[in-house]
């Protein structure tokens, strides 16, 4: 099959987190360790919230699939990262690259060594080592960096079965430790910080100019409670000694945070855990779950720099369409809002569906569908197959014009799949019919910004909705 060339390396449109905002960017997150790549970006925010939820599902769904499943450019490097994250769950880093910064370690910390975990991973990378079925694994082996990709894993391979002898112990900062930030680069004067818990620090109002008097200099003073890794502030910093934790101090915070791409929000602790989905008007009051470096709270603590509260939905959306005019305009220009308007898009979906045949595309859009699997909006490519397919369902009822289909591809029209795999095919595209038009779906996005704000997109779904639901 001739496929389309996608390299490891080449710029692709992608969800990027900025703290906890998530943005569309024009560059993909690519380069040569396991945290360098798309999926993995989005697998670490996801990871925020419920790290061993999270990391078990990521590596079941590949451990788990039939033997010669095809695994995916996302899913691939989504198992890839968890891989890592397993084995710095256990101590056991990459020496030789040493790639993993603060926020990776603490949230390796967090989800703590698993036997289940380990043994999952093994057979991930497996998986997605084997050119015959790993996407990513392809794609590294088209360029030249091929090798260096399959030593990468062996290297993943080897620490995750050194594990097998149990966890490496490492010391941890205690609750009411007390340690000091330099308040400038030449600077004696310190900023002083108490850690609170693993993932979460009070950092008092001010500047302490005497290391001896930190204690005194703490006492009735203010302080702000924030997330931060511990482990980068103690590199940046030094520890004075632990003090009590003051009662104000002890009790629950909560944080909130932006979820999914527009309107969705969470509260949660510093840790992440225990979040649950919010409204904005609530979410508003509170403090904004964010990772706090060194620099962040030395500005906050001498009162440079605010403590960072959530975006509104009209807020993270202006956001987007103002960084992004130029791309969408010229996405209007390459495109049309129907659901077969992006051609070179559509021949690299049907060259797919020639591959792995059309039972298996019929249950992959399912599992897109029901959440089993999925991708971070707004996301136009992806977004851009799962439209097809349910206009492609639509022709294949007869409900809608044969019309609709692009003359360029005569002929190539997905066959009809049996009887039973129909009964599956409508209701998961009528489904994802439905998100076309929703806040998050950057196919909106686009089409908003034509002059006539969207109406001809808005026409054309309607019509494909009809058609389905006939």
């Amino acid at each position: 099959m001739t496929r389309a060339k996608r390299s490891a390396h080449e710029p692709m449109p992608t969800l990027v987190s900025i703290g906890t905002h998530v943005i569309l960017s024009a560059m993909g997150a690519w380069g040569s360790g396991p945290f360098d790549n798309d999926a993995a970006v989005e697998l670490l925010d996801r990871l925020a919230t419920s790290p061993s939820r999270v990391v078990t599902k990521v590596l079941r769904q590949i451990a788990e699939a039939l033997p010669g499943t095809y695994i995916d450019i996302d899913e691939g490097g989504a198992g890839w990262a968890a891989c890592e994250i397993v084995a710095l769950s256990f101590g056991y880093g990459d020496t030789e690259t040493d790639q993993a910064d603060a926020r990776v370690l603490d949230l390796a910390a967090r989800l703590g060594p698993k036997r289940e975990h380990r043994t999952l991973a093994l057979d991930v990378l497996r998986r997605v080592a084997d050119r015959s079925n790993s996407e990513l694994a392809m794609l590294w082996h088209e360029g030249a960096d091929g090798e260096q990709f399959d030593a990468g894993l062996q290297r993943l391979r080897s620490r995750l079965l050194a594990a097998s002898a149990g966890p490496r112990q490492h010391a941890k900062p205690r609750p009411g430790d007390v340690f000091a930030l330099p308040a400038a680069a030449s600077s004696t004067d310190l900023v002083v910080v108490q850690v609170v818990n693993s993932g979460e620090v009070a950092v008092f109002e001010g500047i302490c100019a005497d290391a001896k008097a930190v204690l005194e200099f703490m006492n009735g003073r203010s302080a702000r409670r924030l997330p931060t890794s511990i482990s980068e502030l103690l590199r940046c910093g030094r520890t004075l000694g632990n003090a009590p934790l003051r009662k104000e101090l002890k009790a629950r915070k909560l944080y909130a945070g932006e979820s999914g791409a527009i309107e969705s929000y969470v509260l949660m602790a510093a840790s992440a855990g225990s979040a649950r989905p919010v409204s904005y008007a609530e979410a508003r009051h509170h403090d904004e779950h964010r990772h706090y470096d060194a620099s962040a709270i030395v500005a906050i603590a001498t009162g440079a720099q605010s403590v960072a509260r959530v975006r509104s939905p009209d807020e993270r959306e202006a956001a987007l369409g103002a960084n992004y005019a130029e791309k969408w305009a010229a996405r209007r220009h390459a495109t049309t809002p129907g659901p077969f308007g992006d051609i070179p898009a559509l021949e690299r979906w049907l060259e797919w569906i020639a591959q792995y045949g059309i039972d298996n595309a019929v249950r992959r859009h399912h599992d897109v569908a029901i959440g089993r699997q999925g991708y971070g909006r707004p996301k136009e490519d992806s977004e851009r197959r799962d439209y097809a397919f349910a206009g492609v369902v639509a022709l294949w009822r007869a409900t809608w014009s044969r019309e609709q289909w692009p003359a360029a591809l005569a002929g190539r029209l997905p066959s009809r799949p049996d009887d039973t795999l129909m009964l599956v095919a409508l209701p998961t595209a009528r489904t994802l019919a439905d998100r076309v038009l929703t806040r998050d779906a950057e196919l909106r996005l686009i089409w908003e910004g034509a002059p006539d704000n969207g109406a001809a997109l808005r026409v054309i779904v309607a019509s494909l909705q009809k058609a389905l639901a006939e």
